[in-house]
């Protein structure tokens, strides 16, 4: 399993996920960091929810009580909506680098990513008992990075809280479109999945669908419905609350990378050389930590003092009247390479340019040369505001997003 599995409007036969599992159980990690590596600052996205699930008598658990239920449906993967995320697993393999496939699901797209039981936690306190395993993902997913689901009894007040707790960037893509759709939509399913994970538990232990498997069951596919209306209806934080009683919930993203790709596309249609500029600056004074070989080439002192020229020149040469404009097809081009390189590097500054990420930095820069472009017209021809001072106050602005950006990213 060297690369991403997917299909389209169709999953995995019995058959094959166990061929598929059997290859899993020898797969590598893909990724290198160890747990308390994984912060925001090395580039780590940290998500993280929380809910009580119910409240069991007080004390510490006890057979066939509410918290021995809900670690059965646990140990299952039972939390787990199949409509966004469907676990297959051999259940008579231990635990402990037990290997899982995860069968992820968007509209319509099916991947299949692997993963295993990296750690079991098993402890009991005075206060309270703690009970929950993390999954490490596999070569061949599209994410990279461990996820902690932890069951937890307050012997005080009897309460049962689940929680869930992941660090994580993107992994693997079969292909560009996938890694866009992903860059677009993938916090929205996974806010959705913490949600349903919440309601789920409390739903299983409702309704008593809590039914121990079979021993002689070696292929599990967890499934319950909890409810039928669409993921994308409770992908809001708000709805969280109604839908899982969730709690607690926090996104902390790897500075808001998506929403910088679409500022350095925005300012590279404004300024070509600026947006690389900008970041190459910012990288350069604050190198990241990586691997010898795989930091950016922006992050380079050198190749920041060339593009800070360049840019500078081009402040200068925007305002001569035999430039060509900017939405003349080789400015265009220019302006959206730009926009591809900034776009990609400010989203992953410790990996190579991905192509969702860069395809979307250019996009943002093509809108931003039309949109600039006309708005320089208006102000020339229909406002009467000379040229050199159109200019200036678009160079003004590009300024001023760019340092709002580094202030983003700093």
């Amino acid at each position: 399993m060297t690369h991403v599995e997917w299909r389209l409007l169709r999953g995995w036969s019995a058959d094959e996920v166990l061929a598929w599992l059997e290859q899993a159980s020898t797969l590598p990690l893909n990724f290198e960091a160890a747990e308390e590596e994984m912060t925001l600052d090395n580039g780590w996205n940290q998500v993280e929810s929380q809910a009580v699930i119910a409240r069991d008598h007080p004390g510490a658990p006890s057979p066939e009580d509410a918290f021995d239920k809900l670690k059965h449906a646990l140990l299952y993967y039972g939390f787990s909506d199949p409509r966004v995320v469907y676990g297959h697993f051999d259940a008579a393999v231990p635990l402990q680098d037990r290997p899982v496939l995860l069968e992820l699901k968007s509209m319509g797209l099916h991947y299949l990513c692997p993963v295993r039981i990296g750690a079991i936690r098993s402890e009991q306190q005075d206060e309270r008992t703690v009970y929950g395993f993390r999954i490490d993902t596999l070569r061949g997913h599209i994410e990279a990075g461990r996820e902690w689901f932890l069951l937890i009894k307050d012997h005080r007040s009897g309460e049962l809280r689940f929680h869930i707790k992941a660090s994580w960037r993107e992994g693997q893509f079969p292909n560009w479109w996938s890694r866009l759709g992903f860059a677009l939509l993938g916090r929205r399913y996974q806010r959705a999945w913490h949600h349903l994970a919440h309601a789920r538990m409390r739903e299983l232990l409702r309704t008593g669908h809590l039914e121990r498997h079979p021993d002689a069951e070696a292929l599990v596919h967890t499934h319950l419905k909890v409810d039928e209306k669409p993921v994308q209806f409770y992908s809001q934080k708000s709805l969280g609350r109604r839908l899982g009683g969730v709690e607690q919930e926090s996104e902390h993203m790897r500075r808001d990378a998506l929403l910088n790709t679409v500022g350095f596309g925005v300012l590279a249609g404004m300024r070509s050389f600026s947006a690389p500029a900008f970041l190459s600056h910012q990288l350069a004074q604050q190198p990241v930590d990586a691997p010898k070989g795989r930091v950016h080439a922006l992050a380079s002192e050198r190749n920041s003092r060339v593009l800070r020229v360049l840019a500078a020149g081009e402040l200068v040469a925007d305002k001569l009247p035999w430039i060509p404009a900017r939405v003349s097809p080789p400015s265009l081009v220019a302006r959206a390479l730009s926009g591809a390189l900034a776009g990609a590097a400010v989203a992953a500054p410790h990996r190579r340019m991905t192509v969702g990420r860069a395809l979307l930095g250019a996009a943002a820069a093509v809108a931003s040369s039309f949109a600039f472009y006309k708005l320089r017209q208006v102000a020339t021809r229909d406002w009467g505001v000379p040229n050199l001072v159109a200019g200036l106050v678009e160079d003004a602005v590009a300024l001023a997003l760019g340092n709002r950006l580094l202030v983003r990213i700093g």
